[in-house]
């Protein structure tokens, strides 16, 4: 049995991983990745905070899991990532009617758009100019700042955003913009992942 205690940080992404009312850890994604882990024969100690604050430690080694995050060529050359973990939808979204409809990333160019600071959202938006973009701390901050016309579109994850948007919130969705993405649980240690590996295979 390996007890050795883990360092594991997520940004706050309800319904996969928050803190509750009450102050504890709660969230799907959450409750997979510490089973996992426990499963493994590791103490976890858990934390969650805004994506540009964990990122940074994680970089640093002062974290040793993250989770979950998308794969780029600098995360698979820096890291150790798990085999996927789920896929998730992300959507670009406005409160404009007439804006739902179009086609292309390259028409996202002439408007101002809401991203959360730190998350790589694919090329195609990442390669976005960044004068036209403005930066939150996370998916409710984006809500609100359509809502206030301070962005005309909105970059959020689909489960999220269904999770936190207020009931009497119109949204648009430019449906062509639509994608799937693969996330993974980020690791610092080659033997942890492949410990998280097999027992996800497992509960599988």
């Amino acid at each position: 049995m390996n007890e050795k205690r883990l360092k594991v940080c997520a940004d706050p992404f309800p319904p996969y991983q928050y803190l509750n009312d009450e102050g504890a850890f709660v969230g799907t994604d959450y409750f997979i990745v510490k089973n996992c882990l426990e499963s493994a024969g590791y103490c976890v100690e858990m934390s969650i905070a805004p994506w540009n604050e964990i990122y940074p430690l994680f970089e640093k080694k002062e974290m040793d899991v993250l989770f979950q995050a998308q794969d780029s060529p600098e995360r698979l050359e820096r890291f150790y990532l798990s085999d996927m973990f789920r896929r998730a939808v992300t959507e670009v979204i406005t409160t404009k009617k007439e804006l739902a409809g179009i086609w292309s990333h390259d028409d996202l160019k002439n408007y101002r758009i809401g991203v959360i600071d730190g998350f790589t959202n694919g090329p195609r938006i990442d390669c976005l100019p960044k004068e036209n973009k403005k930066f939150f701390q996370d998916t409710e901050a984006i809500l609100k700042a359509l809502d206030h016309g301070q962005i005309d579109f909105g970059v959020v994850d689909q489960g999220v955003k269904n999770y936190v948007k207020p009931d009497d919130m119109e949204l648009n969705t430019v449906t062509a913009l639509t994608y799937e993405r693969p996330l993974y649980v980020l690791f610092n240690s080659q033997k942890v992942r492949d410990d998280f590996n097999l027992e996800l295979k497992r509960q599988k």
